[in-house]
């Protein structure tokens, strides 16, 4: 299925510089009334483009393919483009650095926007559960499926990416450091990126249910119930992701309200195995072997409690279309539990 046209598009500052970054975000089927609604487990999944240099942006047919696939699992679906491509502000960088700031400045909303949205169904959720009156005066059964278990409860997102954009999502910080930084920024505190980033989210969360008349009330805590999972479709290796990074250790800058800070970025091998995670590739991928991609895949799915899986798709090179394996095989990770 083809994506339809994104119900939100907006732009957010880059918690890097500052720099205006152009988003838009698509909401499920089962956001679009309120008997879904109710029972509909909250969860999200973000995709990033390839290097914009090369004309990667958000609307790469790889990332609609994927993201049409999230959208059909009904996920809220959110893509943006890393600063010098489309509409959003800067020029692309050597070091990854900034894109890697572009990103966290994302998920850091993706995080806000969807526990805000929690916030408003945890109202109507809380109506539909009360016992209603009959015209006779007595009470009307209510329908178990009106009740949201802990596991729906949560804030499930995907933090996803193609070839270039997947090297940025596999580098991002942790979810403590994420959660972190986006629930440490109150409203005594000057403006900066991140209390913007903020504010938009919640603006956004009222604004895309206004047609069901809900809104969040109160503000949300990140820590509570957020799971993360990884996607990443042609990911890159050495030397190739050495030469986007001029063989640097990618960290995280942030512009603070007087002064920025650099966060340190784990080892994504730790990352991708400790959290549910998914990588495809083609096995004619032209920008990294199959014997490298194997090797490299193995080694993480061999780590203690990993939670990684590496799905090769034979005959699919690096610039795939749609491929019914790969649907397949993306269509069973996402119902697997």
């Amino acid at each position: 299925m083809k994506l339809p046209p994104p119900n939100l598009s907006f732009f957010i500052p880059s918690v890097y510089d500052g720099r205006k970054l152009e988003c838009r975000i698509f909401l499920p089927p089962a956001l679009q009334n309120i008997q879904s609604v109710t029972t509909w487990p909250i969860r999200g999944a973000i995709v990033a483009h390839p290097y914009a240099p090369l004309g990667g942006c958000y609307d790469d047919p790889v990332v609609n393919f994927i993201s049409s696939e999230f959208f059909r699992a009904n996920y809220v679906v959110g893509t943006f483009n890393f600063r010098g491509a489309g509409d959003s502000e800067g020029r692309t960088s050597w070091t990854s650095k900034p894109e890697l700031g572009d990103y966290v400045s994302f998920y850091g909303f993706m995080l806000q926007y969807l526990h805000y949205v929690k916030l408003a169904l945890a109202s109507t959720n809380q109506l539909a559960s009360e016992p209603q009156g009959n015209q006779d005066g007595s009470l009307e059964d209510q329908s178990p499926g009106f009740t949201r278990t802990a596991e729906d409860a949560s804030i499930r997102l995907i933090l996803g990416g193609y070839s270039y954009g997947s090297l940025i999502a596999s580098h991002l910080p942790t979810l403590e450091v994420m959660l972190d930084l986006f629930q440490s920024t109150t409203r005594s505190e000057n403006p900066s990126p991140i209390s913007e980033i903020r504010n938009i989210a919640k603006q956004l969360s009222t604004s895309s249910l206004g047609h069901l008349q809900l809104s969040p009330t109160g503000e949300p805590d990140l820590r509570t119930l957020t799971t993360i999972s990884y996607l990443l479709v042609s990911p890159l290796l050495p030397p190739v992701s050495n030469l986007l990074t001029i063989f640097t250790s990618l960290s995280l800058k942030v512009q603070g309200q007087s002064q920025s800070k650099t966060l340190p970025c784990p080892n994504p091998a730790d990352q991708l195995s400790m959290h549910r995670s998914l990588a495809l590739a083609g096995d004619q991928d032209s920008f990294v072997s199959a014997t490298k991609l194997e090797r490299w895949s193995d080694e993480i799915a061999h780590m203690p409690g990993s939670q990684f899986q590496f799905r090769m798709i034979d005959g699919a090179d690096h610039f795939w279309r749609e491929n019914e394996r790969a649907r397949l095989v993306l269509r069973v990770w996402l119902f697997e539990r």
